[in-house]
Protein backbone atom coordinates (compact mmCIF):
# COMPACT_ATOMS: atom_id res chain seq x y z
CA UNK A 1 0.00 0.00 0.00
CA UNK A 2 1.26 3.41 -0.84
CA UNK A 3 -0.85 6.19 1.86
CA UNK A 4 -1.29 9.92 0.69
CA UNK A 5 -3.16 12.25 2.68
CA UNK A 6 -6.94 10.84 0.78
CA UNK A 7 -6.06 7.95 2.33
CA UNK A 8 -5.71 9.84 5.82
CA UNK A 9 -8.70 10.98 8.06
CA UNK A 10 -11.52 8.85 6.76
CA UNK A 11 -10.88 6.15 10.11
CA UNK A 12 -8.14 5.42 12.45
CA UNK A 13 -6.33 2.62 10.66
CA UNK A 14 -4.96 2.75 7.20
CA UNK A 15 -6.46 -0.73 5.89
CA UNK A 16 -6.70 0.11 2.05
CA UNK A 17 -5.37 2.99 -0.12
CA UNK A 18 -6.12 4.87 -3.17
CA UNK A 19 -2.61 3.99 -4.83
CA UNK A 20 -0.88 0.73 -5.03
CA UNK A 21 2.74 0.50 -5.81
CA UNK A 22 4.06 -2.59 -7.90
CA UNK A 23 6.17 -5.03 -5.75
CA UNK A 24 9.24 -3.70 -7.69
CA UNK A 25 8.31 -0.22 -6.56
CA UNK A 26 7.84 -0.86 -3.17
CA UNK A 27 11.41 -2.77 -3.08
CA UNK A 28 12.92 0.52 -3.82
CA UNK A 29 10.83 3.07 -1.95
CA UNK A 30 11.53 4.15 2.02
CA UNK A 31 8.59 2.07 3.85
CA UNK A 32 7.06 2.20 7.52
CA UNK A 33 6.22 -0.14 9.71
CA UNK A 34 2.50 -1.03 10.98
CA UNK A 35 1.30 0.78 13.67
CA UNK A 36 3.41 4.10 12.11
CA UNK A 37 1.26 7.12 13.04
CA UNK A 38 1.03 9.31 9.47
CA UNK A 39 0.21 12.73 9.69
CA UNK A 40 -0.40 15.29 6.92
CA UNK A 41 2.03 18.03 6.84
CA UNK A 42 1.80 20.11 3.84
CA UNK A 43 -2.08 21.42 1.67
CA UNK A 44 -5.26 21.80 2.23
CA UNK A 45 -5.35 19.08 4.14
CA UNK A 46 -2.90 19.16 6.51
CA UNK A 47 -3.45 17.52 10.08
CA UNK A 48 -5.27 14.11 8.68
CA UNK A 49 -3.98 11.00 10.20
CA UNK A 50 -4.16 7.75 10.38
CA UNK A 51 -2.42 4.37 12.03
CA UNK A 52 -0.59 2.23 9.35
CA UNK A 53 -2.32 -1.49 9.42
CA UNK A 54 0.49 -2.83 8.21
CA UNK A 55 3.94 -2.64 6.68
CA UNK A 56 3.56 0.13 3.89
CA UNK A 57 4.67 3.21 2.32
CA UNK A 58 3.90 6.53 1.67
CA UNK A 59 4.03 10.44 -0.36
CA UNK A 60 6.43 13.06 0.67
CA UNK A 61 3.16 15.26 2.01
CA UNK A 62 2.97 12.35 5.01
CA UNK A 63 5.48 12.65 7.93
CA UNK A 64 5.48 9.05 10.50
CA UNK A 65 5.72 8.46 13.68
CA UNK A 66 7.64 5.39 14.72
CA UNK A 67 7.55 5.23 18.93
CA UNK A 68 9.64 3.10 20.75
CA UNK A 69 9.58 1.28 24.16
CA UNK A 70 8.45 4.77 25.97
CA UNK A 71 5.47 5.23 24.47
CA UNK A 72 2.19 3.97 23.35
CA UNK A 73 1.38 4.51 19.52
CA UNK A 74 -2.10 4.69 20.19
CA UNK A 75 -1.40 7.31 23.09
CA UNK A 76 0.52 9.21 20.49
CA UNK A 77 -1.56 9.06 17.95
CA UNK A 78 -4.50 10.93 20.07
CA UNK A 79 -2.18 13.40 21.79
CA UNK A 80 -0.92 14.80 18.23
CA UNK A 81 -4.60 14.70 17.03
CA UNK A 82 -5.91 16.98 19.87
CA UNK A 83 -3.06 19.56 19.90
CA UNK A 84 -2.84 19.70 16.06
CA UNK A 85 -4.46 22.74 16.17
CA UNK A 86 -2.25 24.68 18.21
CA UNK A 87 0.55 23.35 16.25
CA UNK A 88 -0.89 25.34 13.51
CA UNK A 89 -1.43 27.86 15.50
CA UNK A 90 2.40 28.22 15.70
CA UNK A 91 3.91 28.12 12.35
CA UNK A 92 3.70 31.01 10.14
CA UNK A 93 0.23 32.08 8.09
CA UNK A 94 0.97 31.21 4.10
CA UNK A 95 -0.81 30.34 1.04
CA UNK A 96 0.03 26.31 1.55
CA UNK A 97 0.22 25.87 5.09
CA UNK A 98 2.92 23.74 6.09
CA UNK A 99 4.55 22.34 8.59
CA UNK A 100 8.20 20.85 7.94
CA UNK A 101 9.73 17.39 9.13
CA UNK A 102 12.62 19.74 10.75
CA UNK A 103 9.75 21.98 12.97
CA UNK A 104 7.77 19.05 13.28
CA UNK A 105 10.49 17.14 15.28
CA UNK A 106 10.48 20.17 17.77
CA UNK A 107 6.58 20.54 18.45
CA UNK A 108 6.13 19.78 22.06
CA UNK A 109 3.65 17.38 23.66
CA UNK A 110 3.23 16.32 27.25
CA UNK A 111 2.66 12.68 28.37
CA UNK A 112 2.09 10.65 31.08
CA UNK A 113 4.02 7.14 32.26
CA UNK A 114 3.34 4.35 29.98
CA UNK A 115 0.98 2.48 32.02
CA UNK A 116 -1.44 5.64 31.90
CA UNK A 117 -0.81 6.43 28.66
CA UNK A 118 -2.19 2.71 27.71
CA UNK A 119 -5.10 3.21 30.10
CA UNK A 120 -6.28 6.52 27.87
CA UNK A 121 -5.58 5.08 24.67
CA UNK A 122 -7.82 1.92 25.42
CA UNK A 123 -10.19 4.15 26.47
CA UNK A 124 -10.43 6.56 23.31
CA UNK A 125 -10.28 3.21 21.50
CA UNK A 126 -13.14 2.24 22.56
CA UNK A 127 -14.88 5.34 21.31
CA UNK A 128 -13.80 4.78 17.92
CA UNK A 129 -14.45 1.23 17.18
CA UNK A 130 -18.01 2.03 18.11
CA UNK A 131 -17.15 5.08 15.81
CA UNK A 132 -16.16 2.47 13.01
CA UNK A 133 -18.83 0.33 13.91
CA UNK A 134 -21.56 3.32 13.46
CA UNK A 135 -20.09 4.16 9.84
CA UNK A 136 -20.55 0.58 8.84
CA UNK A 137 -24.57 0.37 9.56
CA UNK A 138 -24.74 3.51 7.89
CA UNK A 139 -22.52 2.72 4.44
CA UNK A 140 -24.64 -0.44 4.67
CA UNK A 141 -28.27 1.11 4.93
CA UNK A 142 -27.56 3.78 2.25
CA UNK A 143 -26.17 0.85 0.37
CA UNK A 144 -29.79 -0.94 0.70
CA UNK A 145 -31.43 2.52 0.41
CA UNK A 146 -29.72 2.77 -3.09
CA UNK A 147 -30.26 -0.77 -4.21
CA UNK A 148 -33.59 0.13 -3.29
CA UNK A 149 -34.46 3.16 -4.95
CA UNK A 150 -33.21 1.67 -8.51
CA UNK A 151 -34.52 -1.77 -8.47
CA UNK A 152 -38.27 0.27 -7.73
CA UNK A 153 -38.07 2.41 -10.70
CA UNK A 154 -35.94 0.44 -12.79
CA UNK A 155 -38.99 -0.15 -15.17
CA UNK A 156 -36.98 -0.50 -18.85
CA UNK A 157 -35.14 -3.63 -16.95
CA UNK A 158 -37.65 -6.14 -16.17
CA UNK A 159 -35.07 -8.72 -14.76
CA UNK A 160 -33.62 -5.56 -12.25
CA UNK A 161 -37.05 -4.55 -11.59
CA UNK A 162 -38.57 -4.92 -8.16
CA UNK A 163 -42.61 -4.49 -8.05
CA UNK A 164 -44.58 -5.05 -4.83
CA UNK A 165 -46.82 -8.07 -5.63
CA UNK A 166 -50.15 -6.54 -4.70
CA UNK A 167 -49.53 -4.19 -8.04
CA UNK A 168 -49.69 -5.00 -11.92
CA UNK A 169 -50.94 -2.01 -13.50
CA UNK A 170 -48.98 -0.85 -16.11
CA UNK A 171 -46.65 2.59 -15.17
CA UNK A 172 -47.11 5.62 -17.22
CA UNK A 173 -44.47 7.36 -18.32
CA UNK A 174 -44.50 11.01 -18.71
CA UNK A 175 -42.26 13.99 -20.75
CA UNK A 176 -40.88 16.32 -17.78
CA UNK A 177 -42.23 19.38 -19.28
CA UNK A 178 -45.70 17.79 -19.38
CA UNK A 179 -45.51 16.66 -15.76
CA UNK A 180 -43.87 19.73 -13.85
CA UNK A 181 -44.40 23.26 -14.17
CA UNK A 182 -40.87 25.47 -13.72
CA UNK A 183 -40.54 28.68 -11.85
CA UNK A 184 -37.95 31.47 -12.70
CA UNK A 185 -34.90 31.09 -9.64
CA UNK A 186 -32.67 33.55 -7.94
CA UNK A 187 -28.87 33.83 -8.76
CA UNK A 188 -27.86 35.44 -5.09
CA UNK A 189 -24.37 33.95 -3.75
CA UNK A 190 -23.21 32.77 -0.52
CA UNK A 191 -21.93 36.55 0.24
CA UNK A 192 -25.91 37.42 -0.25
CA UNK A 193 -26.99 35.41 2.54
CA UNK A 194 -26.99 35.32 6.02
CA UNK A 195 -28.55 32.73 8.98
CA UNK A 196 -30.66 33.55 11.99
CA UNK A 197 -32.07 36.75 9.25
CA UNK A 198 -35.74 37.67 8.99
CA UNK A 199 -36.07 37.94 5.44
CA UNK A 200 -37.30 35.12 2.91
CA UNK A 201 -35.22 31.90 3.20
CA UNK A 202 -33.20 30.82 0.27
CA UNK A 203 -32.21 27.19 -1.30
CA UNK A 204 -28.67 27.52 -2.31
CA UNK A 205 -27.39 24.61 -4.66
CA UNK A 206 -24.37 23.96 -2.28
CA UNK A 207 -27.42 23.02 0.02
CA UNK A 208 -28.81 19.96 -2.12
CA UNK A 209 -25.16 18.50 -2.82
CA UNK A 210 -24.92 18.67 0.69
CA UNK A 211 -28.46 17.11 1.67
CA UNK A 212 -28.73 13.63 3.52
CA UNK A 213 -32.40 12.72 2.32
CA UNK A 214 -34.34 13.45 -0.42
CA UNK A 215 -36.66 14.88 1.73
CA UNK A 216 -36.16 18.61 2.95
CA UNK A 217 -37.73 19.09 5.95
CA UNK A 218 -37.94 22.61 6.82
CA UNK A 219 -38.57 21.98 10.18
CA UNK A 220 -35.27 20.06 11.20
CA UNK A 221 -32.88 21.65 8.06
CA UNK A 222 -31.88 25.33 8.52
CA UNK A 223 -31.67 27.11 5.42
CA UNK A 224 -29.97 30.52 5.47
CA UNK A 225 -31.94 34.03 4.65
CA UNK A 226 -31.80 36.86 2.36
CA UNK A 227 -29.79 39.39 3.22
CA UNK A 228 -32.60 42.24 3.22
CA UNK A 229 -30.56 44.98 0.35
CA UNK A 230 -30.45 41.89 -2.20
CA UNK A 231 -34.91 40.43 -1.61
CA UNK A 232 -35.86 39.90 -5.17
CA UNK A 233 -38.53 42.03 -6.34
CA UNK A 234 -40.50 38.70 -7.91
CA UNK A 235 -39.96 35.18 -6.75
CA UNK A 236 -41.72 31.96 -6.05
CA UNK A 237 -42.47 30.82 -2.67
CA UNK A 238 -41.93 26.88 -2.29
CA UNK A 239 -44.70 24.63 -1.93
CA UNK A 240 -44.90 21.09 -0.18
CA UNK A 241 -43.78 18.36 -2.54
CA UNK A 242 -42.15 20.95 -4.79
CA UNK A 243 -38.88 19.94 -5.86
CA UNK A 244 -35.35 21.62 -6.65
CA UNK A 245 -32.82 20.25 -8.73
CA UNK A 246 -29.47 21.06 -8.36
CA UNK A 247 -28.31 22.30 -12.27
CA UNK A 248 -24.78 22.19 -11.73
CA UNK A 249 -21.57 20.60 -9.87
CA UNK A 250 -18.11 20.01 -9.95
CA UNK A 251 -19.16 15.84 -9.42
CA UNK A 252 -20.48 14.28 -12.88
CA UNK A 253 -22.52 12.57 -10.76
CA UNK A 254 -24.38 15.06 -8.42
CA UNK A 255 -25.65 17.22 -11.64
CA UNK A 256 -29.22 17.21 -10.93
CA UNK A 257 -29.32 16.26 -7.95
CA UNK A 258 -32.66 16.92 -6.54
CA UNK A 259 -34.75 17.36 -3.04
CA UNK A 260 -38.14 17.86 -2.13
CA UNK A 261 -39.80 20.30 0.18
CA UNK A 262 -41.83 19.08 3.14
CA UNK A 263 -43.27 21.49 5.93
CA UNK A 264 -42.67 24.84 4.14
CA UNK A 265 -46.11 25.92 5.36
CA UNK A 266 -44.86 28.33 7.98
CA UNK A 267 -41.69 29.54 6.21
CA UNK A 268 -41.31 31.25 3.18
CA UNK A 269 -38.72 29.61 1.17
CA UNK A 270 -37.24 30.66 -2.48
CA UNK A 271 -35.10 28.25 -4.47
CA UNK A 272 -32.14 30.60 -5.51
CA UNK A 273 -28.68 30.08 -7.41
CA UNK A 274 -28.45 26.95 -9.75
CA UNK A 275 -31.08 25.42 -8.76
CA UNK A 276 -34.82 24.08 -10.72
CA UNK A 277 -37.41 24.55 -9.16
CA UNK A 278 -40.12 22.30 -10.39
CA UNK A 279 -44.02 21.70 -8.98
CA UNK A 280 -46.56 18.86 -10.14
CA UNK A 281 -48.77 20.58 -12.80
CA UNK A 282 -50.89 17.37 -13.27
CA UNK A 283 -51.22 16.20 -9.16
CA UNK A 284 -50.57 12.86 -9.87
CA UNK A 285 -47.72 12.18 -7.28
CA UNK A 286 -47.91 12.47 -3.13
CA UNK A 287 -45.74 14.34 -0.90
CA UNK A 288 -42.43 12.06 -0.96
CA UNK A 289 -42.84 10.22 -4.04
CA UNK A 290 -40.72 12.70 -6.70
CA UNK A 291 -37.74 12.88 -4.52
CA UNK A 292 -37.23 9.50 -4.64
CA UNK A 293 -38.29 9.01 -8.15
CA UNK A 294 -35.91 11.99 -9.05
CA UNK A 295 -33.15 10.31 -7.06
CA UNK A 296 -33.29 6.96 -8.88
CA UNK A 297 -30.45 5.75 -11.07
CA UNK A 298 -33.13 5.46 -14.14
CA UNK A 299 -33.92 9.57 -14.19
CA UNK A 300 -30.27 10.12 -13.20
CA UNK A 301 -28.63 8.33 -15.90
CA UNK A 302 -30.52 10.49 -18.32
CA UNK A 303 -29.57 14.05 -17.11
CA UNK A 304 -25.78 12.47 -16.59
CA UNK A 305 -26.15 11.98 -20.56
CA UNK A 306 -27.32 15.14 -21.34
CA UNK A 307 -24.73 17.28 -18.44
CA UNK A 308 -22.05 19.28 -20.37
CA UNK A 309 -19.10 20.68 -19.11
CA UNK A 310 -15.54 19.71 -17.96
CA UNK A 311 -14.30 21.11 -14.91
CA UNK A 312 -18.13 22.31 -13.71
CA UNK A 313 -21.02 20.10 -15.19
CA UNK A 314 -24.61 21.64 -15.42
CA UNK A 315 -27.36 20.92 -17.34
CA UNK A 316 -30.01 23.47 -19.23
CA UNK A 317 -33.53 23.21 -18.23
CA UNK A 318 -34.37 23.52 -22.19
CA UNK A 319 -32.63 19.75 -22.09
CA UNK A 320 -34.37 18.88 -18.15
CA UNK A 321 -37.16 19.55 -20.54
CA UNK A 322 -36.62 16.56 -22.91
CA UNK A 323 -35.96 13.76 -20.22
CA UNK A 324 -38.47 11.25 -18.76
CA UNK A 325 -40.08 9.56 -15.85
CA UNK A 326 -42.12 6.88 -15.12
CA UNK A 327 -45.36 7.21 -12.33
CA UNK A 328 -47.48 4.26 -10.78
CA UNK A 329 -51.14 4.47 -9.62
CA UNK A 330 -51.20 6.81 -6.35
CA UNK A 331 -51.47 3.14 -3.98
CA UNK A 332 -48.32 2.14 -5.67
CA UNK A 333 -46.87 5.59 -5.09
CA UNK A 334 -47.83 5.39 -1.36
CA UNK A 335 -46.73 1.91 -0.98
CA UNK A 336 -42.86 2.60 -2.15
CA UNK A 337 -42.67 6.68 -0.49
CA UNK A 338 -43.55 4.35 3.28
CA UNK A 339 -40.83 2.09 2.18
CA UNK A 340 -38.10 4.65 1.25
CA UNK A 341 -38.78 6.99 4.18
CA UNK A 342 -38.84 4.52 7.39
CA UNK A 343 -35.31 3.43 5.99
CA UNK A 344 -34.47 7.17 5.86
CA UNK A 345 -35.73 7.96 8.65
CA UNK A 346 -33.68 4.71 10.01
CA UNK A 347 -30.43 6.03 8.60
CA UNK A 348 -31.17 9.89 9.86
CA UNK A 349 -31.07 8.05 13.51
CA UNK A 350 -28.46 6.15 13.09
CA UNK A 351 -26.32 9.13 11.64
CA UNK A 352 -27.92 11.29 15.21
CA UNK A 353 -26.18 8.43 17.39
CA UNK A 354 -22.54 8.75 15.05
CA UNK A 355 -22.41 11.92 15.68
CA UNK A 356 -23.10 11.88 19.07
CA UNK A 357 -20.23 9.34 19.51
CA UNK A 358 -18.09 11.65 17.51
CA UNK A 359 -18.79 14.46 19.99
CA UNK A 360 -17.86 12.30 22.69
CA UNK A 361 -14.66 11.47 21.59
CA UNK A 362 -13.88 15.49 20.54
CA UNK A 363 -14.99 16.09 23.99
CA UNK A 364 -12.27 13.99 25.80
CA UNK A 365 -9.71 14.73 23.61
CA UNK A 366 -9.65 18.11 25.02
CA UNK A 367 -10.20 17.39 28.32
CA UNK A 368 -7.73 14.60 28.78
CA UNK A 369 -5.03 16.33 26.50
CA UNK A 370 -4.07 19.74 27.85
Amino acid sequence: MWASPVDLGQSKYIRNTKTKLSQKGFERIRKVPKNAILVTCIGSTIGKMGIASKYMSTNQQINSIITNENYDYNFVYYAIGSHFPKYLSSIATQAVPIISKSTFKELENYSPLLREQKKIATFLSLIDQRIETQNKIIEKLQSLMKGLNDTLFNISNPNAFMRFPEFSEDWNTYKISDLLDFFPTNSLSWEQLEYNGSSLYNLHYGLIHKAISTQMDLSLHHLPNIMMEFTPSNFTLCKNGDIAFADASEDYNDVGKVVEFFNCDNKQVICGLHTIHGRDKKQITIAGFKGYAFSSSAFRNQIRRLAQGTKIFSISLKNFNESYISIPSLKEQKKITDLLFSLSNKIMTEESTLFAYQQQKAYFLQNMFV
